[in-house]
């Protein structure tokens, strides 16, 4: 929980044996040992572990003389990173002799130019390490996991501080009113006819940007500098709330009709103070045949309703030009869906729209 309990302590341990996991699953024992498992060192995502409980000691392959920070797993899926790769960081100082991170998978041997961009972000001059084997380590440091997905997304009090004195120090760079769109991002999953929610939002005001093409320090700017900012549910939010202030209105329009915007909007409600303005207007599904609501979900919403909410609350120009897609537009988007998913898509109506 983020106002009490170890996600706000530290503990430290002498001669604990870091473990990674040894194969790759959704769910594998990893984590630190001292005298058994040691629980506050396991990623919990809700109410569940992440990285389940280490059984047995392990045979240390090396030994690390020091004091080091355990900071917990290193996901390199770009929404897990900044949800839970980083939710120990707010405990980080330069006097630790390293901080140490055991991979999701074998294969993440090493961190890649973003991550190393948000530990220079952070201010960590220390070595960031890897953990490939299991490793004894003299003097280890474990602060409680102060972010992540479930209730924990609101962050602790320490979390969000830390947020403030990094991010939050970041010059501001960009206009006061943006649109985080996915219309150049080529992936499963997202909005029919974005395109046109785009260029109507452009017409009051909104400047599209495009988080893919920018450097993580580059979108800080941005979100450091809008004042309104309108965007899909997207991991791309994460990031927009690490940098968020209560001056701040973010409006997300849901794309999918589950529980995903979920830790999203208890991010934003952390940093700003306030909920943001969650609009789900979704009419229809194109699904995967036989899933569920995911991240690979087509949403198709009621323009007008969007168009009504977001004039409601005052974040669109009165007089500004609003147009709806037409069929057409949708079953083009359709298809593109199905060129990327490589198969049919389910239709799927929305019945019962998500609870907000």
């Amino acid at each position: 929980m983020p106002d009490q309990g170890w996600s706000r302590k530290t503990i430290t341990l002498q001669d604990a044996i870091v473990v990674p996991p040894r194969e790759s699953r959704p769910r594998t024992p990893s984590g630190v040992w001292k005298d058994g498992d040691i629980a506050e060192a396991a990623i919990w995502r809700g109410a569940g572990r992440m990285s389940l409980a280490v059984e047995e000691a392990p045979e240390p392959v090396e030994k690390l003389e020091g004091h080091f920070l355990f900071a917990g797993m290193f996901y390199g899926h770009f929404g897990h990173f900044i949800t839970e790769t980083i939710s120990r960081l707010w405990a980080v100082n330069n006097d630790y002799d390293g901080v140490l991170f055991t991979p999701k998978h074998p294969t993440l041997t090493h961190f890649k130019k973003p991550h190393r961009e948000i530990f220079e972000i952070f201010g960590i001059k220390c070595p960031t390490l890897v953990i490939k084997q299991p490793s004894l380590v003299e003097t280890l440091t474990i602060p409680g996991q102060g972010f992540g997905l479930g209730d924990i997304a609101a962050g602790t009090e320490e979390f969000r501080n830390f947020l403030r004195e990094t991010v939050g120090k970041l010059p501001a760079n960009g206009p006061e009113k943006i649109y985080i769109s996915r219309t150049k991002y080529i992936a499963n999953g997202g909005l029919l006819a974005e395109a046109i929610l785009e260029e109507n939002l452009r017409r009051s005001g909104y400047v599209p940007v495009f988080p893919e093409q920018l450097s993580w320090k580059d979108q800080f700017a941005l979100y450091r500098a809008a004042r309104k900012i309108i965007s899909l549910d997207t991991s791309a939010l994460h990031m927009a709330g690490m940098a968020a202030d209560p001056d701040k209105d973010i409006a997300v329009i849901l794309r999918r009709n589950n529980a995903e915007h979920h830790s999203m909007r208890l991010q934003l409600r952390g940093m700003m103070g306030k909920d943001p303005l969650l609009i789900n207007s979704l009419v229809a599904e194109y699904l995967v045949p036989g899933k569920k609501p995911n991240h690979n979900s087509w949403g198709q919403v009621d323009f007008r309703e969007i168009h009504a909410t977001l004039l409601e609350h005052g974040y669109l120009d009165a007089d500004a030009a609003w147009d709806i897609p037409s069929d057409e537009i949708i079953q083009a988007d359709v298809a593109e869906a199905e060129r990327r998913a490589k198969g049919s898509l389910a239709y799927t109506p929305v019945t019962k729209r998500f609870a907000q």
